[in-house]
């Protein structure tokens, strides 16, 4: 069985034979394996070096505006970024650092890292709300002078000359070596953070990469060719372009002036009181206490028509034409939103970007933007991740419309999953509570309640089955246009209680209707058929869901989440056991081994396929899960040792196919491969340190969802396992009495050991989930919230039994 999942997973990564082989030739591999998604870092050179008809590379420039979104562009408000997107391609933006929301600071600088940063130091503004907690850093001015504020520093100072000096020599024309002093102070935050930041890494990139000049190229020609280097014009291009000292060594105050490829320029922040400090007009970093969002973007378009008219005054004659790029690094209040990115030039078409970190039309991260300008200027990078465009007939007003519906979308579903999410906190204790009554005879039998207590537990079932859809409709609901909506906090509301009472309406229908098995396999089937579906078409339903993944939040784009996970989980060996249950009443018992290792395998290819699920620890989960459930319908017994030499099987597989997904370009790596060369590269443990950090935080944020809910599923499980068994007690004893009152009561649904086997699965499961995913808490938590519903529904079906 084993054999035959790597051959699955192999198919899935789609690398064969040839590809394989190539990739572990050394030095060979990059240049066998076919570059994806708009790359060409590994042919870059010898193209540059044979092409003779093209003329050279006009230079690049990057306008940095934090805070300036898609629904700010506007054609009479902002004439120039709209006459930018109009000729160009356009996204939204993650600008997801390290925290809730990025400061202007922290965005330059993980832009100039190609990684997530924060800048500190904290920021301390005599004129901030005093109420207001959401502070950011004032930028630090680099200093030109060679001065340093070490006080007991004759030594520091002359080190300092030194290495000004040194860099000095290495300076464009028009530009100088500037230092930011301090620098120590703001890179303190990613100290011990679990991100690795390369400081200032695209501006050493490009001086690294040289200058090339085409064969055949003539003297006119050759006095086109730009400079390798990067002039940083403003505090923010600054923090992009310093080295892990502080030294910025291309510092201008006119940075289109200079010869160099690449050009980054501060133009400064939009932004709101007691947010950023000091912004426009002097790099929008003194918000005034008139501050009005319009006026201040008005203003950074002004300042871009200037500098765009700069640009093409300064252009080199025989070169082509510059290429133009405007990004939102940062947020503008404590409110963190996806932020506007605009690329206009060369193979730049109307459309939408994407990267293929986030296999998303209209959607980029800001780590993508370094290795992506870096494709652009054909240098290689650390990570070959280049800008895939899509481009699109659509009129430019259109374009905007569907990128703001987009944002939209991921603000509300951001703004309003702790309300959801406590929702179904609530109604998973209330349904965890009637649990506990229908299982006491003693409360079910005074006042003659025990008479009524199998139509309430009837009527309790088919509210757990329209309580179980809620989580699939929280998924269903991106098939509807909500967003475009006069209120989209409603219509995301309207539309996620809509799809699951249709999901609730299909459990109903004959024939499956006629039965609670029925109907939970119904839901269960539909569940699974709805995520791999979802999954094998490339994951729309859970981008922007509820119980998906947030673009702002940004820690996964594509591919299963955690929670859909877990409803993955509990729906397939749920789905499992009933079909095992109804299979084997019919004689079928080859049937009952076959069927579960077909679809098993099925989900675990679904899950486990980079192209697709791409979930490590969601995938080992399920392959565990499943493996315990052939186990028990083998009737093999289950001890510690097989259960560990199960999960150390499982984990072997998958670093197997992690490997796999390893030997392709970086550019097409998914999470399994770069999980592997986290491996390689040793920075494993510092990531699984970072995971368990995620892992506290959720607890201290919602401790309800991520300690008292997989408990609660843990101890029904367990109880309702031993119950039916329970040793026999002396009914005069205390204990007994106890006993006494609980025995017999729901655990009649495990009578039937096949569908037992299921909720053993599942369990386990869950627990491999909890253990080895990003965040794993959440997977418990929601696959509880599923269980529980699909536990109760069933139990209706002896709901007469039970209460007798």
């Amino acid at each position: 069985m084993l054999g035959l999942l790597v051959g699955l997973l192999t198919a899935g990564l789609g690398l064969g034979p040839a590809s394989a082989s190539a990739s572990t030739d050394g030095s060979a591999s990059t240049d066998s394996l076919a570059p994806t998604d708009g790359s060409a870092n590994a042919n870059a050179s010898s193209a540059q070096s044979t092409d003779t008809g093209r003329p050279p590379a006009g230079q690049t420039v990057v306008f940095g505006i934090p805070g300036l979104t898609i629904d700010d562009i506007d054609p009479e408000r902002t004439p120039n970024l709209f006459h930018l997107l109009s000729e160009g391609a356009a996204a939204n933006l993650n600008v997801r650092t390290i925290g809730s929301a990025t400061c202007p600071a922290s965005g330059w600088l993980s832009f100039g890292a190609g990684a997530r940063a924060q800048a500190g130091p904290s920021p301390i503004a005599e004129d901030a709300d005093p109420d207001d907690s959401a502070r950011c850093p004032t930028m630090i001015a680099p200093t030109t002078d060679g001065s340093v504020d070490d006080e007991d520093g004759a030594a520091s100072a002359k080190e300092t000359a030194n290495s000004d000096e040194a860099h000095g020599d290495e300076s464009a024309a028009g530009t100088t070596t500037a230092r930011i002093e301090g620098f120590d102070a703001v890179k303190e935050p990613n100290i011990g953070s679990g991100y690795s930041v390369d400081y200032g890494m695209l501006a050493r990139a490009v001086t690294e990469a040289g200058s090339a000049v085409p064969a055949g190229t003539d003297a006119t020609d050759a006095d086109s060719l730009l400079e390798p280097c990067v002039a940083a014009e403003g505090p923010g291009a600054a923090y992009a372009a310093a080295d892990e000292d502080g030294v910025v060594t291309n510092f201008t105050d006119d940075a289109l002036a200079t010869d160099c490829r690449l050009g980054v320029v501060d133009l400064g922040a939009i932004g709101i009181r007691s947010w950023l400090f000091d912004p426009i007009p002097n790099y929008s970093y003194t918000v005034p206490p008139n501050y009005d969002r319009e006026t201040r973007v008005a203003e950074a378009d002004r300042r871009l028509g200037v500098r765009l008219q700069e640009v093409r005054e300064n252009a080199k004659d025989g070169a082509a034409d510059p290429t133009i790029i405007v990004a939102g690094l940062g947020d503008s209040s404590g409110l963190p939103q996806l932020r506007a990115f605009i690329a206009s030039g060369p193979g730049f078409e109307p459309g939408s970007l994407s990267s293929a970190t986030t296999r998303t039309p209209g959607l980029l991260q800001i780590t993508d933007l370094a290795p992506g300008i870096l494709d652009v200027l054909e240098v290689d990078s650390p990570r070959a991740v280049g800008f895939d465009s899509t481009p699109t007939d659509d009129d430019p007003q259109q374009r905007i419309d569907d990128l703001v519906a987009e944002a939209q979308k991921s603000t509300t579903i951001h703004q309003n999953l702790s309300t959801f999410s406590i929702t179904l906190d609530v109604i998973f204790y209330i349904l965890f509570i009637a649990c506990a009554v229908l299982l006491n005879r003693s409360i079910l039998g005074r006042r003659g309640g025990a008479t009524r207590a199998s139509h309430v537990h009837r009527f309790l079932g088919r509210v757990s089955l329209g309580v179980a859809a809620l989580p699939m409709g929280a998924f269903l609901a991106g098939l509807l246009p909500w967003s475009r909506m006069a209120d989209p906090g409603l219509g995301l509301f309207l539309s996620v209680i809509g799809t699951a009472a249709v999901l609730f309406v299909l459990a109903l229908i004959p024939p499956w209707g006629r039965t609670w098995r029925g109907r939970v396999g119904a839901l269960a089937g539909a569940n699974l058929l709805i995520l791999a579906a979802d999954l094998a078409t490339g994951s729309h339903l859970q981008a922007n869901s509820l119980l998906g993944y947030n673009p702002i939040v940004g820690g996964r784009y594509y591919g299963l989440g955690n929670q859909g996970a877990a409803i993955f989980i509990v729906s397939l060996f749920i789905f499992l056991g009933l079909v095992v249950s109804w299979l084997r009443t019919r004689g079928h018992r080859k049937a009952v081994i076959i069927v579960p290792v077909v679809v098993g395998l099925a989900a675990v290819f679904v899950s486990g396929n980079p192209s697709w699920g791409a979930k490590f620890g969601g995938t080992i989960a399920i392959l565990a899960g499943l493996m315990v459930l052939l186990a028990l319908l083998s009737k093999i017994r289950l001890t510690l040792l097989r259960l560990a030499l199960i999960g150390l099987s499982s984990l072997a597989v998958l670093i197997g196919i992690a490997f796999l997904d390893w030997l392709r370009p970086a550019g097409a790596r998914s999470h399994f491969g770069t999980f592997f060369d986290q491996i390689v590269t040793g920075e494993a443990l510092q990531v699984v340190g970072r995971k368990l950090g995620a892992n506290l935080h959720i607890i201290q944020v919602n401790p309800a969802l991520a300690i008292v809910t997989p408990l609660a599923a843990i101890a029904i499980l367990i109880f309702l396992r031993y119950l039916l068994h329970f040793p026999r007690v002396h009914a005069g004893s205390r204990t007994g009495r106890l006993v006494n009152k609980w025995r017999g009561r729901l655990p009649q649904l495990f009578t039937d050991s096949d569908l037992h086997y299921g909720f053993l699965a599942a369990a386990t499961g869950l627990g491999v989930g909890l253990v080895l995913t990003d965040s794993g808490v959440a997977v418990p938590s929601t696959g509880a919230m599923v269980l529980l519903p699909f536990l109760l529904a069933l139990s209706a079906e002896h709901a007469e039994e039970a209460h007798r």
